[in-house]
């Protein structure tokens, strides 16, 4: 519990000594691994879908 007391800290002492310009690059990293994050799972979702699709047609 106390590491999450610390990490509150750390939190609130970041965002009130940052400024203004723009995101740093630690959170272009994290919202860049959510987006890929999303569009994997988009794609295996289309994937298990397909798969799921062609094999209700079966074999010739």
């Amino acid at each position: 519990m106390e590491a999450i007391q610390v990490w509150a800290a750390w939190l609130r002492a970041h965002v009130a000594l940052r400024d203004q310009r723009g995101f740093t690059a630690v959170e272009w990293l994290l919202i860049a691994l959510g987006v890929i994050t999303i569009a994997g799972i988009a794609v295996a979702a289309v994937q298990a879908y397909v798969t799921g699709q062609s094999n209700k047609l079966g074999s010739p």
